[in-house]
């Protein structure tokens, strides 16, 4: 396995392909969805393969695809290989296992290959033999096969337990890790904010709320019972102040949470943010993997909201955080 140095040279070597915030803002300000294509194929994303706008998912999908290959191949250390790509190896694993039920072909529902092989997934999920994955995925296979064989199986109990396996297997993986233990906790924080509003009971959302957070049953209950502008009162001193008054924002309008989901996916270029001149440890490996992460979000959210004739404003807000260079970081 390659040694942090090797990782991060690698790594930074990449970063200069990034797509960046000057390019990302002109296919924002594009005319249509094919003119931000152009705009994207110059950049050589997707290999500069010249596909329509309305196959541009297979480019996003092919470059999401060698991102997580990198990640593999170059990862300093398995657990952190296990941290970065849990949220493919959990997706897949709930497909496989819906599949296994429903007799369908695994297939038709799995996604890119995180760090279990997709063969190995569908190989012991369909043998019932879990013995190959960490505790919280074997607990939540386990599960679900009583779900789905005691005919209590619903497509939110069976996402309700392997998120929160994957968040479980994640808190695990960052162990004492300063970094990862950071990235974790925003992105838990978030979670369970999002959960405990969509679900306005506070018994619903603790049975559904995910580990690694910040937030105790006190400010979960809050979240989930109170009014807007009494959760906005008592939570203002609250470390996490900005992901709730986000997050609210949408709530009291009666939007989707669109800017809780926002922050939850820049949660980790926000902890990166703090370091961005730093080298220590495996932080430029993270950074990379973490920036090309938004950047494909990004590119998702521009050319759907172009083809969908979405206003300007309304495709700048939902956008994630992005890199320049030296110049650090860019909404």
């Amino acid at each position: 396995m390659p040694n942090s140095i090797f990782a991060n040279a690698r790594a930074s070597a990449l970063e200069h392909t990034l797509l960046g915030a000057e390019r990302l803002s002109r296919m924002t300000e594009s005319a249509s969805a094919e003119d931000a294509m152009k705009i994207l194929q110059e950049t050589g994303f997707g290999d500069g393969q010249s596909v329509p706008a309305s196959e541009a998912e297979l480019l996003i999908g092919a470059e999401e695809k060698k991102l997580a290959a990198f990640i593999r191949e170059n990862s300093p250390d398995k657990k952190l290989t296990r941290f970065l790509l849990a949220e493919h190896d959990f997706r897949n694993a709930e497909a496989v296992m819906r599949a296994k039920h429903l007799r369908l072909a695994p297939s038709s529902m799995t996604g890119t290959e995180g760090a279990y092989p997709v063969a190995l997934l569908e190989e012991k999920i369909f043998a019932d033999d879990y013995g190959a994955f960490g505790a919280p995925m074997r607990r939540a296979l386990m599960a679900a096969d009583e779900l789905f064989v005691g005919g209590g199986a619903t497509g939110r109990k069976i996402s309700v337990l392997f998120s929160r396996a994957k968040f479980e297997e994640l808190a695990l993986l960052a162990g004492r890790d300063k970094l990862l233990c950071a990235i974790l906790s925003v992105r838990a924080d978030a979670a369970n904010i999002g959960i405990c509003l969509r679900a306005r009971d506070a018994l619903a959302a603790r049975e559904m709320a995910v580990a690694g957070g910040t937030l105790g049953e006190d400010a979960l209950r809050i979240l989930s019972e109170e009014s807007a502008d009494a959760i906005r009162e008592r939570m203002k001193f609250s470390p996490r102040r900005a992901l709730i008054e986000a997050a609210l924002e949408d709530f009291s309008a009666g939007r989707p949470l669109v800017a809780l989901e926002c922050a939850a996916d820049s949660a980790a270029l926000t902890i990166l943010k703090k370091e961005k001149y730093s080298d220590g440890g495996y932080l430029p490996f993270v950074r990379y993997c973490c920036y090309k992460a938004a950047e494909l979000c990004n590119v998702q959210i521009v050319l759907t909201c172009l083809a969908n004739g979405a206003d300007r404003a309304d495709i700048r807000a939902r956008l994630r955080e992005t890199y320049e260079g030296q110049n650090g970081y860019h909404r």
